[in-house]
């Protein structure tokens, strides 16, 4: 199905350009002002909007294109709109993402800058659909999605039901990938919260700032860009849960600010009044967070309050009898998802999935699946051309691309993971070479200056060698 865009800019010739920039891969609409937009709108379905800021009655005055995208954001919030502006593009670009716009382009059209920019913006807002419709059957099958017969398997469960319908914070652990959000909405789904919001949050995909905005909201005029009061997700998780996933990642600032909201109230960034708090708490983590502690990076008396009752979920090579229920059931969802009726693996397929180590978990399992059902040509999957092959006693054949299998889907904070490598790299270096820093350098390829470079880097990151 060809998706809609809808181009609204005043000027013909522009107009013009950008239908035949993107004709080939869209359905283009056009509207030439506001009005005739709201009419596009009411009769088509559009998929995206690309929004000229400088529009009729005032062609040089951004804010009516910014107050239609105000208006638009209110009345359809999950409308995907691109803005295009040739007045101080910085500014007007940040102001026109808080009040909603995916992206922006700027005048003169640059035709590869116009589509990366319109496709990029359209692909965000398939994967929003996708991901809704996803939602809608993990919310609906929450219960039923928890499989398996083995005993880790219904351990898992049994716990789960001992401590949904209580209201104690819960510490979910895992490595990445066994489904540590699916054990927060079943325990959501089976608490005396169930029909409140359940709103779950990656705490390592962002940074500080960003976090404490989303957490706790602003108020307009809180900071450069806040141009209207914006409510937190300690907010709209009112009533219901909020799952902070990868709690070990919260800056320390950040982890003050949730103390005194575990503590009954907090407020909004630029704003003086205190809000009561009404949620109940889950995180989750992969990391040592109790090494995080020791090491001064995670407030004890914060993970006094989140650990009150700790629940593990375990890693997918842990319970393999349980790894065809788990590959058929994601089967028959992924055949679904890409059309396809595909009603089973072959023998082949099956041995080869019992001999793979697994390192990304289930995600790495849904993943692989969901290849080789868009790939598949008959009505069985024969084999899983997309595994590094066996792997005997667990290892496995490429660690870093095991690590890049089993990322979250919602994403990583990019700067953080590459200095927490450096700093994991520092630390290795050092205990394989007796702490003593020049040996590490140049154990780490730092050649000449290698103890200078050491130097530099555990000051960086705080890491004590006991050498001067």
């Amino acid at each position: 199905m060809q998706r809609t865009v809808l181009v609204v800019d005043d000027n013909d010739i522009n107009r013009l350009n950008l239908k035949l920039l993107l004709k080939h891969r869209y359905q283009v609409l056009e509207a030439g002002d506001l009005e005739t937009a709201d009419a596009v709108l009411n009769q088509n379905r559009v998929d995206l909007i690309v929004l000229d800021l400088a529009l009729p009655p005032e062609p040089d005055n951004p804010a009516i294109g910014m107050g239609y995208l105000e208006r638009l954001m209110s009345e359809s919030p999950d409308m995907s709109v691109v803005v295009v502006t040739g007045h101080d593009e910085r500014a007007l670009a940040a102001r026109a993402r808080m009040l909603g716009a995916i992206d922006f382009f700027g005048k003169p059209f640059d035709p590869d800058e116009v589509k990366g920019t319109i496709d990029r913006a359209m692909e965000t807002r398939l994967q929003a659909i996708r991901e809704q419709e996803l939602q809608r059957l993990v919310e609906a099958q929450v219960n039923a999605e928890i499989l398996g017969d083995s005993q880790p398997m219904q351990q898992l469960r049994q716990l789960i039901d001992q401590v949904a319908a209580t209201t104690s914070t819960i510490l979910i652990r895992g490595e990445t990938g066994t489904g540590k959000e699916l054990v927060a909405r079943r325990l959501h789904a089976q608490s005396n919260r169930s029909s409140g919001p359940f709103i779950a949050m990656n705490c390592a995909a962002m940074d500080a700032e960003h976090l404490e905005s989303e957490l706790f909201g602003y108020e307009k005029g809180a900071f450069a860009g806040a141009v209207k009061r914006k409510l937190g997700w300690f907010e709209r998780a009112s009533g219901g849960t909020l799952f902070l996933d990868e709690v070990a990642g919260l800056p320390l600032a950040v982890q003050a600010k949730l103390l005194r909201a575990l503590d009954g109230e907090f407020s909004r960034l630029g704003g003086e009044a205190f809000i009561r708090s009404d949620v109940r708490l889950i995180c989750s983590t992969r990391e040592d967070i109790e090494k995080k502690v020791e090491d001064g990076q995670f407030r004890d008396d914060l993970y006094y309050r989140i650990h009150v009752v700790e629940i593990t979920v375990p890693p997918l090579r842990e319970h393999l009898e349980d790894l065809e229920l788990l590959a058929r059931s994601i089967l028959i969802r992924k055949s679904l998802q890409c059309g396809k009726q595909i009603d089973g693996f072959s023998p082949d397929a099956l041995e080869q999935m019992s001999r793979y180590s697994w390192p990304g978990n289930v995600r790495e399992l849904e993943n692989v699946i969901e290849r080789s059902a868009v790939l598949a040509t008959g009505p069985m999957i024969v084999s899983l051309p997309s595994l590094a092959g066996p792997q005997p006693d667990g290892e496995v054949d490429d660690p870093m691309q095991a690590w890049l299998a089993s990322l979250p889907d919602s994403g990583i904070h990019a700067e953080k993971a590459v200095a927490e490598f450096e700093r994991r790299l520092v630390v290795t270096a050092l205990d394989r070479n007796n702490h003593i820093k020049a040996r590490a350098g140049r154990w780490l390829g730092f050649g000449d200056r290698a103890k200078d470079k050491m130097r530099y880097l555990c000051e960086k990151y705080g890491i004590e060698t006991g050498e001067a």
